[in-house]
């Protein structure tokens, strides 16, 4: 067989479906040609299996000798380096979510399938599956991790994380992860008006079989190019603080800046900082959060955060009742990193239209600046080529057409 082709086994027991499979991949444009082999059981598929040369599976669920998660069961264990596809009715699609989490490389809904869904998921099935051994970069030491928790609820941690993340992509162009870690709250994807298909669980699912290939088809991307890690759906039971460590040291190296939204700090978010990185303190400008604030500070330093790595943020700026910033150094121990004016009409906004705070807003505005900061980026930055030629081209007038020009 060419390199360029493909052999595809169809187990599905509809001859009308399979039919309509064959005239999909028989008239898919590209360089890659597609073999169609099919069997309408599970005994004849594994046989099918059994004789090697099968590139992906594409696995119905409702078989006449086997059925569910049973039917993929099966399957996985006799094919364990073939990629699985498997074809889901609309109603059976949490089941096929599970079995990605077992080990499956996607699923396709057959009642919204098409030509151009079926070649996309076979292909990028066979890219996983090879690329498989491919593991992330060793080093990380080019790679920075920004945590960010709240003192309490309510000081705005989750619109500031985003912000910040979407500023840092804007800004360097480099490869920005925000990752949804705050189980309570999960407003990542809702803030930065991503759809997120997949969650952190189902990328703990796969952590045995984690690659770059599979983390690109679990994280959601809004069109700024800011990739979204979102959380699980609340309810469901709570993911082991090791795994979620482990996640995140694969995911690290693969991004120039990763942000993780923690929630509000409790003993969990604690045991997710790593060992470096900055953590952002995020506390609103009220007696009360201060407070709360002064309380997480401490609480960080108890759990051997070196006081070099706390960020101080201040959000709500612009109430009757302030504290001076050196008072709040003088609270805290440690300097103010930042503030963030108050801007409750444009933050509405921005939640009511699913997207971040405007360019041209107060708060945007404040976490800008932040970012210019963190990256080192000139407050000013340097004249676009259009602003520097007309700069130019007043510089070399004749001193003829300047006076001119001045009369």
């Amino acid at each position: 067989m060419e390199e360029n082709t493909l052999t595809v086994l169809l187990i599905e027991d509809s001859p009308q479906f399979a039919q309509l499979v064959q005239h999909w991949l028989a008239n898919i444009p590209g360089d890659a040609a597609f073999v169609l082999n099919w069997t309408d059981s599970l005994a004849d598929g594994l046989s099918r299996l059994d004789r090697g040369g099968v590139d992906v599976v594409l696995l119905d669920l409702g078989l006449p000798d086997c059925s569910g998660m049973e039917t993929f069961v099966q399957a996985r264990d006799r094919a364990a380096k073939t990629p699985i596809v498997i074809l889901s009715s609309a109603d059976s699609e949490s089941l096929a979510l599970q079995m990605i989490q077992e080990g499956a490389e996607d699923y396709l809904v057959k009642s919204s399938c098409d030509a151009a869904s079926l070649a996309r998921a076979v292909r990028r099935a066979v890219v996983r599956r090879k690329s498989h051994a491919v593991v992330a970069p060793a080093s990380s030491t080019l790679s920075r991790v920004i945590s960010v928790v709240g003192a309490k609820g309510g000081s705005g941690t989750t619109t500031i994380a985003c912000t910040l993340a979407a500023e840092l992509r804007q800004q360097t162009g480099e490869k920005v992860l925000i990752a949804d870690l705050d189980s309570s709250g999960g407003l990542v994807s809702f803030l930065t008006g991503v759809e997120c298909q997949y969650s952190i669980r189902d990328a703990i699912g796969n952590l045995q079989r984690l690659d770059a290939a599979v983390w690109e088809s679990i994280v959601a991307r809004n069109p700024d190019g800011l990739e979204v890690v979102c959380s699980p759906n609340p309810g469901q039971e709570e993911i082991d603080s090791a795994e979620l460590r482990k996640l995140l040291d694969f995911a690290r190296p693969l991004y120039a800046w990763t942000v993780i939204d923690l929630g509000r700090l409790n003993h969990k978010s604690v045991s997710l900082l790593g060992s470096d990185g900055e953590v952002f303190v995020v506390t609103a400008a009220t007696i009360p959060a201060l407070y709360n604030a002064k309380r997480a500070v401490e609480t960080l330093l108890a759990a051997s955060i070196d006081a070099d790595r706390i960020r101080l943020v201040v959000n709500h700026i612009g109430g009757k009742h302030e504290v001076s910033r050196e008072d709040l150094q003088s609270m805290f121990g440690i300097p103010v990193y930042a503030t963030v004016p108050s801007d409750e009409s444009e933050v509405h906004q921005a939640c009511v239209q699913k997207r971040l705070p405007g360019a041209q807003s107060h708060i945007r505005k404040a976490i800008a600046a932040l970012a210019r900061k963190m990256t080192g980026i000139p407050e000013q930055r340097k004249a676009s080529a259009l602003t520097s030629l007309v700069s130019f081209a007043r510089f070399r007038r004749p001193a003829g057409d300047a006076a001119s020009s001045s009369n």
